[in-house]
Parts: C-alpha cells; sequence; structure tokens
C-alpha cells in the first residue's frame, strides 16, 4: 500500500471515530438535559402535590383564610373584622415546609382602621391557615431592612410601598 493509500485510510478512520464521538457527546448532553427536566418535572409535581394537599378547597378558601385572619387579629373586640388583599398570586413551596401566601392586611375595630401590614401564612392540612409572621406597616418605616428577613425579596418594595399609604 503506497504512503497516499495509508493517509487515505488514516484520515477516514479519523473522520469515522471523530464523528462517532460527535455522536456520543450529543448524546449525552441531550441525556443530561432530558434527566435534568425529568427531575425539575418531578420536583414540581412533588411540590405541587404538597400545596394541593395543605391549601383549603377553592370553595373554602376565603372563608378559611378571612376566619384564621380574624381569629388573630380580631380576639379581643367583637366590632372588628379585617381586609386582606394578596400580595403574590398563589402559593410559594419551598422544600416539605407548609405552603405559605403573602398578603396585605387591614384590620379595623369599631369601623376604624387601627393595624395595617404584612402578613405570612401558612396553609395546613386543608383546615385553617397559620399566621407565622405579621409586620405592621409602623414596623416597616421603623426597620425596612427587617422585611427581606421575613417576605420573599420580590415583595419587599411592594410591602414598603404600602407602608407608606
Amino acid at each position: 500500500m503506497s504512503l497516499d493509500a495509508k493517509s487515505e485510510v488514516s484520515r477516514k478512520e479519523f473522520v469515522r471515530f471523530a464523528t462517532l464521538i460527535c455522536a456520543i457527546l450529543v448524546l449525552v448532553v441531550v441525556s443530561s438535559v432530558l434527566i435534568a427536566w425529568y427531575a425539575r418535572s418531578a420536583m414540581n409535581s412533588i411540590a405541587d402535590l404538597h400545596v394541593e394537599g395543605n391549601t383549603p378547597k377553592s370553595e373554602l378558601f376565603d372563608e378559611y383564610l378571612e376566619r384564621d385572619l380574624t381569629s388573630y387579629f380580631c380576639s379581643t373586640t367583637n366590632d372588628c373584622r379585617v381586609q386582606y388583599e394578596f400580595l403574590r398570586k398563589g402559593a410559594t413551596q419551598n422544600g416539605v415546609s407548609y405552603p405559605k401566601y403573602y398578603l396585605w392586611v387591614k384590620c379595623l375595630k369599631n369601623g376604624k382602621l387601627t393595624s395595617q401590614g404584612a402578613v405570612r401564612v401558612a396553609a395546613i392540612n386543608q383546615n385553617y391557615f397559620e399566621v407565622t409572621h405579621f409586620i405592621s406597616a409602623n414596623e416597616v418605616l421603623e426597620s425596612p431592612d427587617e422585611v427581606g428577613n421575613i417576605f420573599p425579596a420580590a415583595l419587599v418594595e411592594t410591602i414598603q410601598k404600602k407602608s407608606r399609604l
């Protein structure tokens, strides 16, 4: 076999080898992407199940939330009611903790606004909400950095703005 023929064979073998390596790399990358997607999808499914397993059914959600906020804020008087609005749509789920909801709450006693502020509640066993943190508008104004220790960073500015109103 001539030197040119040997070079041609070596070149063809090299091209086959390089093609094989490229195909293997493509398979590794595609497999990695699929595995990561599946793992993330499985984790999201677990989180969704945890939210669903702890959040009251939609027809009872507002009733239970109002009941439990009223119990927390109005335990000392009868002529008391609460108003609330969500600071974030839907639940926030971290790990295996109870799903959290973030609210701005106003407490009215005898028809007068007595307090307002940011509240974090946990939905528990589809039966009730537990207030885990309440920081009044005045506390936010006095210690604005404290908000970020309790509430998600994405809500800090909104909470600080509402406190100034």
